[in-house]
């Protein structure tokens, strides 16, 4: 019975020391999730390993992955517990006759995997809204032997936690985060790169590679896609933008010692073409890899392997491109279909008569998502038949960050009308219940009013913004509107607004808000809103009643006892 116990423990000691090497003893990995949180956690835990990477980009690449790779690998597949591509992959990858195969399932890749990192002490804090950031500090990252976290309010306290069991040497947090988590992680005296400036952050994120792995050489990308070349840490990542190279970018080039430039993906040649142009680097693209999938005769070239990443739904569209005879202007109207605020920059060649005459905007102009933007110009025309006009419009996320473009020519509508429109605005109030700003506007004319506004240069948090209406709003003649912008400001933020900053677009025609009225106006705070006065009204009336209700029985009672 006891050598029988005893054999039990020692075949029981073997299982555990083959399962412990088996799941230490890996030279490659393999994501297999839908979360690009994952894929981007798992390449860069193979990179902090010395081990290499692949990811799963759909069911079927299961397979045709592993014709890429060696039988003498031993695997470590990386799962997501709710989203994985494969069910049991490790099953499958042995099957094909490959050295070894572990597969770890995790809730949060990125929470988890940090913990089997035990030697890293570096640390650096994206945003997990978009994908851009946390590809610019990859190479650094990979340099720096730092894991990334993604992170938000509701999960810092659990990177926190993480952190607070760590030494931690250096934290670094990149571009923007929720004020709770600056709030949280300024005891470990972070090192902080926020421009508000999504290509003025990359730069300075570059410049810090470069201090301690300088190079010639740098990966071109839009930070809307992982491939995982860009994680390895051996060049850093400079942003292209998708179609416009932002001037930073450029005169950054023009400076640096870049002198090579890679490109990767094939969605940016047009970008690619204007840096080497512009900046006089030279640029190589990579685009594509041999094919995986084996069959009968030559193989086709196959697409890189790329996972996209949540990025701003930027989209941009000319609406009308107007004459106005009696205000001698040039009016252009932009629609927005994004789902974040822009800003746009417009240079416009008008042809008539053989001869052509610019005009355009000296600043970036802000549009909020789903609205219309009408920017109006002072024009002289010799006639007016056959007007066109070239629109060249820069678009992006910032003011400084214009990396789109829209380039269509455009027959100009002459018309010949006033718009009468006129408006006030009577005082700007913040409702702290609410949650929101509460802006009355009165219409001062006979005639309907739309109105949109935005109030500029607020300081929130830590950054500055431009937040605005929803869409325009119609304000009947003569009559007066609150409008409404939702926005969560605390007790610090309003401290530091007393006075803002509010501009209002308005016009007779809802698609053509031609006019605008600019103030900086006192902000009023309110703590409580009318139905809550109302109510505590009724309170105190209602409490009022019942006292001298109490007194008039107190006093029966009284005439009772006497009797």
């Amino acid at each position: 019975m006891g050598k029988t116990k005893n054999f039990f423990v020692m075949l029981f000691l073997v299982l555990a020391v083959s399962s412990f090497v088996s799941a230490a003893d890996f030279d490659h990995v393999v994501t297999n999730s839908e979360d690009w949180k994952d894929v981007y956690s798992g390449i860069h835990y193979a990179t902090l390993s010395d081990a290499q990477s692949d990811f799963l980009t759909s069911a079927n690449h299961a397979r045709i992955l592993l014709n890429s790779l060696g039988k003498a690998k031993t695997i470590k597949v990386v799962s997501s517990k709710n989203n994985p591509y494969a069910f049991n992959y490790a099953d499958l990858i042995i099957s094909e006759g490959f050295e070894g195969a572990e597969e770890s399932v995790y809730r949060n890749a990125n929470l988890e995997l940090v913990k089997e990192l035990e030697n890293v002490k570096n640390f650096i804090v994206v945003d997990s809204s978009y994908g851009y950031g946390a590809m610019a500090v990859a190479p650094y990252a990979a340099k720096k032997n730092a894991w990334v976290f993604f992170s938000n309010n509701i999960n810092v306290d659990e990177i926190d936690s993480i952190l607070s069991n760590r030494e931690v040497n250096e934290l670094l947090i990149y571009g923007y985060v929720d004020r709770e988590v600056r709030d949280a992680l300024e005891k470990y005296s972070p090192i902080v790169i926020n421009n508000q400036d999504k290509f003025e952050d990359n730069i300075e994120i570059v410049e810090k590679y470069l201090d301690i792995s300088p190079t010639k050489q740098a990966l071109l990308t839009n930070g809307e896609f992982i491939e995982k070349e860009l994680m390895t840490g051996t060049q850093p990542i400079l942003f292209t933008g998708r179609q416009n190279v932002p001037d930073k970018i450029r005169d950054y080039l023009k400076t640096s010692d870049i002198e090579i430039g890679v490109l990767v993906g094939n969605e940016l040649m047009g970008a690619a073409t204007n840096i080497r142009r512009s900046t006089g680097i030279s640029v190589m693209v990579k685009f594509a890899r041999g094919a995986r999938n084996p069959g009968a005769g030559i193989s086709a070239v196959e697409g890189l392997d790329l996972f996209p990443l949540p990025s701003p739904s930027l989209k941009l569209e000319i609406y009308s491109v107007e004459y106005n005879k009696l205000s001698g202007q040039l009016e252009v109207t932009y629609k927005s279909s994004a789902n974040t605020p822009g800003y746009l920059k417009g240079t416009i060649t008008i042809n008539q008569d053989g001869e052509k005459t610019k005009v355009g905007d000296t600043e970036a102009l802000f549009i909020a998502p789903g609205s219309y933007k009408t920017v109006s110009y002072s024009v002289e025309m010799n006639s007016y038949d056959d007007l066109r006009a070239n629109i060249f419009t820069i678009y992006g996320e910032g003011k400084d960050a214009l990396d789109r473009v829209l380039d269509e020519e455009w027959d100009i509508n002459v018309v010949d009308v006033i718009d009468r429109c006129d408006i006030e605005i009577l005082k700007v109030v913040y409702n702290k219940q609410k949650d929101r700003f509460e802006i009355a506007v009165k219409n001062t004319e006979n005639v309907n009013c739309w109105v949109d506004l935005s109030i500029e240069n607020l300081l929130i948090g830590y950054e500055e913004k431009t937040i605005s209406t929803d869409r325009s709003y119609r304000i009947l003649s003569n009559k007066k509107e609150t409008l409404y912008i939702e926005e969560e400001m605390f007790d610090s933020d309003l401290e530091k607004n007393k006075m803002v900053d509010v501009v209002a677009h308005f016009g007779e025609k809802e698609t053509s808000l031609v006019k605008v009225l600019s103030g900086t106006f006192e902000l009023r705070i309110s703590s409580l809103s009318t139905v809550t006065y109302v109510m505590a009204g009724l309170t105190v009336v209602a409490g009022g009643f019942f006292f001298l209700f109490f007194l008039r029985r107190r006093k029966e009672r009284e005439d009772d006892f006497d009797f």
